[in-house]
């Protein structure tokens, strides 16, 4: 047998040789990367989480990313790669790994990454996610990322459907039309509403209502969410025991809850007067400022855990303070310091995406970091947020008391 491979068939180098002639030629594309031997683990991690999101490819190391091949000298580099599939990527995985010896006879390292079965896969460290988008890995929308859960069958609650909740009976089609013409830009003709919905996961394939498009674009929602709106009282001394001054329960769709809660605490708080003296000009001081009490507003929406049915988002305002409690601790892939340090993760991905569609949030993450820093700036009493098992709550003081 040996014989006659020797006759039939070329050298396996030779083939390998060629192999990867071709491969350089091509240059890199969707499914191949080039990589110098210099790499750094964060960025060998990235490429690895974008192929395993997508549709698999392999990284070659030793070539750079104009195609000379530089080679690889570091024996010790094969363990090194593992240790980053194992430690740096979550879901971890255990890459194959072959080695080329190119014509220059430098040594090649493949690194071939099948497609993900359990995406989406991210950077464990960095908490980020990628896809391959050609030659290139880019972060993914949050549409892509929910297409990814749905993949990995690791369903948002918030694209869970309301069997029987049919879109044309309880969808405020006005609403949705507005929203598809202000924020997306999108012209809908009558005929197009359901096809536009279903592709924003308002509806599924059976043009069932979706929780996320209930609780922004539904009617009667507390019908069919109970847990939707918010609660919103104002006291008057410092404590649950003190009567109740003015109180609303807000429970129409989330923009509206979101903008009357505001108002709420307009109503419900003073300005102070204060005189510049160099400018002879009155500057007015709110007891909140308003773009904190929008950007936690939105957080809690945004991130509340809609699978907890029996409470309501609930804000109180005290003589002193302002209490804003959500349901749902943090995900676990968060915690408080990398949350205030402006790493994100969005439990609630499409609501987040609308939030943002409507410039009620950014999706940067770095709604808390704001928040932060605008305290200090002012050197005011930062926030004070404290987590449970079942809850995630902030606590703003008054300013002018």
């Amino acid at each position: 047998s040996n014989f006659l491979r020797s006759i039939f068939l070329p050298p396996l180098s030779f083939v390998m040789s060629n192999s990867l002639k071709q491969i350089i030629q091509n240059k890199e594309n969707s499914v191949v990367e080039f990589k110098s031997a210099e790499f750094r683990n964060e960025s060998l991690a990235k490429e690895i989480v974008a192929f395993l999101n997508t549709s698999g490819g392999s990284i070659f190391i030793g070539i750079e990313d104009d195609g000379v091949v530089t080679g690889v000298k570091d024996n010790g580099l094969e363990e090194r790669i593992i240790n980053i599939c194992r430690n740096a990527v979550t879901p971890s995985l255990i890459p194959e790994i072959y080695f080329y010896n190119a014509d220059s006879g430098e040594t090649v390292i493949e690194v071939k990454i099948e497609k993900g079965k359990n995406k989406p896969y991210k950077i464990s460290n960095a908490n980020r996610f990628y896809i391959r988008a050609g030659s290139v890995s880019i972060e993914p929308t949050n549409e892509e990322l929910i297409r990814m859960f749905q993949e990995g069958q690791q369903l948002h609650f918030e694209v869970g459907i309301l069997p029987g909740v049919a879109f044309s009976e309880y969808c405020d089609l006005v609403r949705f039309s507005e929203y598809c013409k202000n924020q997306r830009k999108i012209e809908v003709e009558l005929e197009e509403f359901s096809q536009i919905a279903y592709n924003f996961d308002v509806i599924d394939e059976n043009k069932n209502m979706t929780i996320a498009g209930m609780l922004l674009f539904g009617k009667k929602i507390d019908r069919y969410l109970p847990q939707a709106g918010i609660q919103l009282f104002k006291y008057s001394g410092t404590d649950k025991i003190s009567d109740i001054r003015d109180h609303q329960e807000e429970s129409g769709d989330m923009i509206s809850c979101i903008e009357n809660a505001e108002k709420f605490v307009r109503n419900n708080s003073q300005n102070k007067a204060d005189f510049n003296a160099e400018e002879t000009r009155r500057v007015d001081t709110p007891d909140y400022e308003p773009f904190v009490i929008r950007e936690l507003l939105a957080n809690a929406f945004a991130h509340r855990d809609w699978s907890i049915f029996g409470q309501k988002i609930r804000l109180e305002i005290y003589d002193d303070r302002l209490e804003l409690f959500s349901p749902g601790k943090l995900p676990n892939s968060i915690n408080l310091t990398r949350a205030t340090n402006g790493v994100s993760f969005y439990r609630n991905p499409l609501i987040a995406q609308i939030l943002k569609d409507y410039g009620i949030v950014d999706k940067a993450g770095r709604g808390l970091q704001k928040i932060l820093h605008f305290f200090k700036s002012k050197d005011l009493s930062v926030p004070i947020f404290e987590e449970d098992l079942f809850s995630f709550k902030t606590i703003l003081k008054k300013r002018n008391s």
